[in-house]
């Protein structure tokens, strides 16, 4: 599914309408396109928050039914003295439209959002011309939005979460250059660990960071929807808890995303990083790029450059030196054979991830080597990879990441 098929069957997934074809084509969309993830959460957290406004902005019993009588009865006066010698049949029907008017407007106060701007709409064709501004309707009209509005506020200030609390923690740990005393990390403050410690913080909603010995982080924001931390240096471990991830860890010109599970991102002295998934997967945003990184795969950062090639976290030290020889020391063709000769079925994912940075004689290569273990699924051609289609080796990427972490259950 593109983007635009996302959009239009958004609404039906959030509210569970959807098939179970459906379902399972806009779950894999959203896990792999930040853009329509990022709009799935907003919608899902609105309508979550719309469900409670009820209970955070109701008014007390009986108030909108007596603010309605007294409007009502002062826009009849109003009406009928200004047309007390017209007609009086037309008097007869103003009083029932303004009657009218007047109950869909209280009703539209328990509506949800779409059922007001509708309700809204109706009433004012019926308004009077501009020469003729009947204050008490376009009071009625603007009160269920001045009342979202006030929801949609508190709704807002609601989505803060700073300070996070610091769990636990071993060892000397300084918030802001000082020695922490209050156990917690607010919004644009850093934490510093010292030799041997260990700290873990609590991320509400969402699970928690354990900081490990000589770190530097900063928590640049702390709010639901976007919370992030910038790793200066050290070694910092991700374990997510929550259906709806939602945090980013920042790196020299670039984020980790984190989708879902468990990992780890080291950075040195240098600014080089590293990051290995335990659990899940993990999106890394460098340069407008996304690059995904499986379940027991992990991945290198030198010199802030675009993420190497993405291997298997217990890969043998001879594949591993081939393909950093391949990433950062013009390994070129010599390297992707002795990478193919060395891969076994787990490392098909490395070899997908370099499809795109070779030419199209080792295109083939690789991609008979990953057809032998794993054939791509029926929508995708030979010549979609040969012509290194981003979409199709992402779908391929989905199917093989799936089948790996099943075999791997199985153990």
């Amino acid at each position: 599914m593109n983007c635009e098929e996302v959009k239009i069957g958004l609404h039906d997934f959030v509210d569970e309408l959807s098939d179970n074809f459906m379902k399972r084509e806009i779950e894999i969309h959203l896990r792999t396109c930040d853009k329509c993830f990022n709009e799935y959460k907003k919608l899902k957290n609105f309508f979550d928050k719309l469900k409670d406004l009820t209970n955070t902005v109701e008014p007390p019993d009986g108030i909108i039914q007596a603010f309605s009588s007294k409007l009502l009865e002062r826009s009849i006066k109003e009406d009928l003295k200004e047309k007390i010698i017209s007609d009086p049949e037309k008097i007869k029907q103003e009083q029932i439209n303004l009657e009218r008017s007047m109950q869909e407007s209280s009703g539209a106060l328990r509506k949800s959002v779409l059922s007001m701007t509708l309700i809204a709409s109706d009433i004012s064709k019926a308004m009077p011309s501009p020469s003729r501004i009947n204050w008490s309707r376009v009071i009625l009209i603007l009160l269920p939005f001045a009342l979202l509005a006030i929801a949609y506020l508190v709704y807002d200030l609601q989505k803060n979460n700073s300070p996070w609390k610091i769990k636990t923690s071993e060892g000397r740990i300084l918030i802001n250059g000082k020695e922490n005393n209050i156990g917690t990390i607010s919004e644009g403050e850093s934490l510093l660990s010292g030799d041997s410690s260990k700290t873990e913080i609590l991320i509400p909603r969402i699970g928690s960071i354990v900081v490990y010995q000589n770190s530097i982080i900063i928590l640049k924001k702390a709010k639901d929807g976007d919370n992030r931390i910038t790793l200066e240096k050290g070694l910092v471990k991700i374990k997510n808890v929550s259906l709806e991830p939602d945090f980013a860890i920042g790196l020299k010109n670039g984020f980790i995303i984190d989708r879902g599970g468990e990992f780890t991102v080291s950075v040195d002295e240098f600014e080089n990083a590293k990051i290995s998934v335990d659990l899940g997967f993990t999106e890394i945003l460098k340069n407008n790029e996304s690059y995904f990184l499986s379940e027991k795969y992990s991945c290198d950062i030198i010199n802030g450059e675009k993420p190497g090639t993405p291997y298997r976290s217990d890969a043998p030290d001879t594949l591993i030196k081939e393909i950093k020889n391949f990433d950062y020391n013009n390994g070129g063709d010599y390297s992707i054979n002795n990478i193919i000769a060395i891969a076994q079925k787990p490392d098909m994912l490395t070899l997908l991830a370099i499809i795109p940075q070779v030419s199209q004689a080792k295109r083939e290569t690789l991609f008979q080597t990953i057809t032998n273990h794993f054939p791509p699924p029926e929508n995708i051609t030979r010549m979609d990879i040969l012509k290194a289609d981003k979409k199709m080796l992402r779908v391929w990427w989905e199917e093989i990441r799936e089948q790996l972490k099943f075999i791997s259950d199985r153990k």
